[in-house]
């Protein structure tokens, strides 16, 4: 009989079930652990086959608006080549490509304090943004570079990869895929994403060694290091330290964090700084406790002085969307709306999903409820103004209780993440 995957908990230890049994984190193809350095990917393209996460609600580009995106980027590629005008730094920051508005200038809310904070240690700096969305927002200068090339690249590698898997690895990787057919009856395609992973990390490495052997910081500083695995090879065959800036919520159950078994991982941070000690004791990471350090989130507590005065709007409940369940939280709200009736509804969705379309859900929620959809806002203003917040496991609820909102968690796929918090906090479960 197959195994059903229902949660975001059966998936990781389905995960780690494979792990365990098949070495999957030290399997090697040409110098490359592709598991290891894509474990994420592979956990969303698992999840998705069973329909633990459903495809975001995020707009389809049509082919004129992908072809004028993919001309932008390839143009910056060209003028803005990061290998180019490089100097030696003290420091070298890859920030976060999503970007918010503070005192009228977008900035990366991780680390736009941090460079403040190297500027008047009068150290020297280059950032490296990535682009969101194929575009760049924030405002460039002397000490930013853009890795629109590096993306480029790739793509085109890809288009003449002529890399063969050797029999062996053929053979093993079928193994793994029957295994997971036969567990849980969904196919995934290793062999090519394997492939396509090995292409994708030579690419990516050999810029990114380039990058630091011109720069030669003593110190380099990572948003989401788990999407990067990349910088940490080559970070430290060049032996400088790298050190990954908390930017949202990690459990067990986050897999660019969480590993069963507390080994030395190759493509895993020197250093992590997390926001206060509630987060370092969280999960064991895969590094000593010495080197889990906290860093408070500066623009955190800046946006909370901010704010201490505004008065709470009785009965507002902030719902906090998530792109790939915000769909299932409607589903969930239009289930129990005798509940939902007495509160002042907004409905804050998540970047990714600006663009939607109004589903009938959503229209029957506008019909009979006091429902309002909001989208580029000031999410800091609505939890000053809230008395409510609810979602299921976003960064936003934890900010949330900061501003003293009471918390409503809809019990859907993801709640496993919030374990901790439920044991820590009055919270309502709606299911």
């Amino acid at each position: 009989m197959k195994n059903k995957i229902n949660s975001i908990k059966d998936l990781c230890e389905f995960i780690w079930y494979l792990e365990d049994k098949y070495n999957l984190l030290d399997f090697e193809i040409d110098g490359v652990k592709p598991w290891l350095a894509y474990r994420i990917e592979i956990y969303y393209i698992i999840g998705k086959k069973c329909n633990v996460f459903e495809s975001s609600l995020k707009r389809r580009l049509s082919f004129l608006e992908k072809l004028k995106s993919m001309f932008f980027v390839l143009f910056r590629a060209i003028r803005f080549n990061p290998l180019f005008k490089l100097r030696k730094v003290d420091n070298l920051v890859f920030s976060h490509p999503r970007s918010k508005k503070y005192n009228g200038e977008f900035i990366d809310i991780y680390t736009h304090f941090l460079i403040d904070e190297i500027k008047k240690n009068e150290q020297s700096y280059i950032e490296m943004e990535l682009y969101h969305e194929a575009k760049h927002i924030r405002p460039s200068n002397n000490d930013k570079r853009y890795l629109d090339y590096l993306s480029v690249m790739k793509n085109l590698k890809r288009l003449f990869n002529s890399n063969n898997l050797s029999q062996t690895d053929i053979d093993f990787i079928g193994n793994v895929e029957d295994e997971i057919v036969s567990k849980i009856d969904v196919f995934v395609d290793l062999s090519s994403l394997f492939k396509r992973c090995v292409v994708d990390f030579k690419v990516s490495f050999s810029i990114y060694k380039k990058i630091l052997i011109k720069t030669n910081p003593s110190r380099i500083y990572v948003v989401v290091a788990y999407g990067r695995p990349e910088i940490i090879k080559a970070a430290n065959e060049l032996g400088i330290e790298l050190i990954e800036l908390q930017h949202g919520t990690f459990s067990k159950y986050h897999l660019g964090y969480s590993y069963p078994k507390k080994i030395r991982l190759d493509y895993f941070p020197d250093k992590f700084y997390v926001w206060n000690n509630f987060w370092k004791e969280l999960i064991n990471f895969p590094i000593t406790s010495e080197n889990i350090i906290v860093y408070p989130s500066q623009y955190m507590m800046l946006e909370l002085k901010k704010y201490k005065d505004v008065i709470k709007v009785r009965n507002q409940m902030l719902i906090i969307g998530q792109a790939g369940i915000t769909e299932k939280i409607i589903i969930l709200i239009n289930k129990n709306l005798n509940y939902f009736k007495e509160f002042k509804v907004i409905l804050k969705l998540h970047p990714h999903e600006y663009n939607i379309k109004k589903s009938k859900e959503i229209l029957n929620l506008e019909k009979v409820l006091d429902f309002t959809i909001v989208k580029d806002v000031d999410l800091y203003s609505l939890f000053a103004q809230s008395e409510f917040q609810a979602g299921v496991f976003s960064t936003a609820l934890y900010e949330g209780l900061e501003f003293k909102c009471k918390t409503i968690l809809f019990n859907i796929s993801g709640i496993e993440y919030m374990e901790r918090f439920i044991e820590l906090n009055e919270v309502k479960i709606i299911n």
